[in-house]
């Protein structure tokens, strides 16, 4: 009997020794750390004088810290399949959770080919993949990586301030996403999320049946983004469009219907030797929305980004103005961000970073927020 048992042991190592041995495998990783002082005017709609002793310093171990294993294989047919498995940050006690349901956490398969390639998994949505982003251009990669909230409150009127970014963006609910190859500088995408609540931090068996109001569009049903791309470069200047469309199923909670979700985002980018500049626009429209209030939605969002690239140094600025209406409101919901970065590459993978933010929110016609933050950067990626 033991002589049986070790010999299915031993032919069990074989055969994963035997499948092992038909991928590549390969282990990378990133860190990042944050050091920042956050001197908040406004909170909440009142004078921080009279608000209350709140500090906004510190240091923050970010949100994308991951290490990330890849495996590669080569099927029979000539078909290459990639498999990717991200771990995030620290899973202890929650301490992912800011991370929780982002694309970092991605699990996927990509089988790639002539004819593109084709994923399934939690991972980027094609919107993600192809539109030129400015919210990530600058050193810091503000304000893109979030760390306002880190270093400051931002408002909480009910009605919300508006997206800088499509629906589902960053965002891992399980889907499917088709890539093209580039032909003559084109190439399109589309992904389905048939649930947005099904991302890496729900429960596989989670029901999508149930869920909260879409007004943040958090919560659509069978979420399809396409996207189509152009992208050349003429006696050195690069130049790239991208333009993509967007539906989605809302959900009635409670009696109340909500408007489907009808979304267009176009981007565009020049690059000519180390400068770069992109340009986005987003328009969710009355997306989310009660369908009986009919003075609320027309959300939008403009996005304009520079960075200038001279060897390891390296400088940006970025503004981002988000507008959105709020019912039995005369004025609408404005979310006003700036940030001018410089960074510096240290080599090995190793940056350094820094940039001064200012964040403006409008609830209507009351100052909800106005913070100034200062913040530094040591990332390492490996």
């Amino acid at each position: 009997m033991k002589k049986t048992l070790f010999s299915i042991l031993a032919l069990v190592y074989a055969v994963m020794l035997v499948s092992v041995a038909k991928a590549e495998i390969s282990i990378s990783g990133y860190q990042e750390f944050y050091m920042g002082s956050g001197d908040q005017s406004k909170i909440l709609g009142n004078d921080a004088s009279t608000y209350g002793d709140t500090s906004f310093s510190g240091l923050s171990n970010g949100r994308f810290t991951r290490i990330t294993f890849v495996g590669k294989t080569t099927l029979d047919s000539g078909i290459e399949v990639t498999g990717t498995l991200n771990l995030a940050k620290d899973s202890d006690d929650g301490g992912d959770s800011d991370t929780s349901n982002v694309g970092v956490d991605q699990n996927d398969i990509i089988f790639s080919g002539s004819f593109g390639n084709i994923a399934i998994g939690n991972n980027f949505s094609a919107g993600t993949m192809m539109h030129f982003r400015g919210t990530t251009l600058i050193p810091t990669a503000e304000p893109d990586n979030d760390q306002r909230n880190r270093f400051g409150t931002m408002g909480d009127d009910t009605g919300g301030f508006g997206r800088q970014d499509e629906a589902g963006y960053a965002l891992d609910p399980i889907k499917i996403r088709y890539m093209s190859n580039v032909y003559e500088g084109f190439s399109m995408g589309v992904s389905y999320t048939p649930c947005s609540a099904r991302g890496s931090g729900s429960a596989s068996a989670t029901d999508c049946n149930t869920g909260t109001a879409p007004t943040t569009h958090g919560q659509y049903s069978s979420l399809t983004d396409w996207v189509l791309k152009y992208q050349t470069e003429m006696d050195g200047v690069g130049i790239g469009f991208t333009y993509g469309i967007q539906t989605g199923t809302s959900q009635i909670i409670t009696g109340t219907e909500y408007n489907d979700l009808e979304g267009t985002t176009y981007s565009a980018q020049l690059t000519y030797g180390g400068l770069t500049a992109i340009y986005r626009n987003l328009d969710l429209g009355d997306s989310g929305q009660v369908k009986t209030q009919t003075d609320d939605g027309d959300e939008s969002a403009d996005i304009i980004a520079v960075r200038y690239d001279m060897g390891n140094f390296s400088i940006g600025y970025a503004s981002v103005e988000v507008e959105k209406g709020v019912t039995s409101q005369t004025a609408n919901n404005e979310d006003s961000f700036s940030a001018l970065g410089v960074g510096y590459n240290l080599g090995g993978g190793v940056n350094l970073e820094a940039a001064y933010m200012s964040v403006e929110q409008m609830s209507g016609t009351t100052t909800e927020t106005d913070l100034d933050i200062i913040l530094t950067k040591l990332s390492f990626g490996f």
